[in-house]
């Protein structure tokens, strides 16, 4: 189990999402897991039921649990490749966590991307982001490295989680 914490920076704000998920060979992947593609099964059932009162996390809609699914597959592609053939895969989000100041639910693709690709060793997964100042929020361009309408973003990667924790892979990285 790993945890990815993803962060995007605009002039106007920026995104902030700790994805925390774990991956496993299976045989039959369990009955509220989703297929993604042939080989890689998603169960966000820990995170669509995480009781919030205990703030190590928070509990998302389905909508939102859409954007991991999204994410996923982008990836799901490279993670197959990755994977000795004919092993399925389970990847299971068990929390997340965000700042609600600093949320865009089309973040949670981005943040999945960032997991898969230290999680397996796979390439970076083509995503372009740019701030749409008239809409106010940021615009994402899947398999794109364009940029999208508006001001140019720029990703972090931060020393420390949102709970303060030193993240030794990432300490002092930009």
């Amino acid at each position: 189990m790993r945890t990815a914490v993803y962060r995007v920076l605009g002039r106007a704000g920026g995104i902030a999402i700790d994805l925390t998920a774990g991956s496993a060979p299976v045989a039959a992947p369990p009955r509220n897991a989703e297929r993604i593609s042939n080989r890689i099964w998603l169960d966000t059932m820990p995170a669509l039921e995480h009781p919030p009162t205990d703030h190590s996390g928070l509990r998302l809609t389905p909508d939102e649990a859409g954007w991991l699914r999204h994410g996923l597959s982008l990836a799901a592609e490279a993670i197959e490749a990755a994977r000795p053939p004919g092993r399925q895969t389970l990847v299971t989000v068990y929390r997340v966590l965000f700042p609600e100041t600093e949320f865009q639910a089309e973040g949670l693709a981005g943040a999945i991307i960032d997991w898969s690709q230290r999680e397996f060793g796979i390439p970076e997964v083509a995503v372009g982001i740019s701030f749409d100042r008239a809409a106010n929020r940021f615009a994402f361009t899947w398999q794109s490295h364009q940029p999208g309408p508006g001001e140019d973003v720029r990703r972090k990667r931060p020393a420390r989680d949102l709970r303060g924790r030193l993240l030794a892979d990432e300490r002092g990285a930009e």
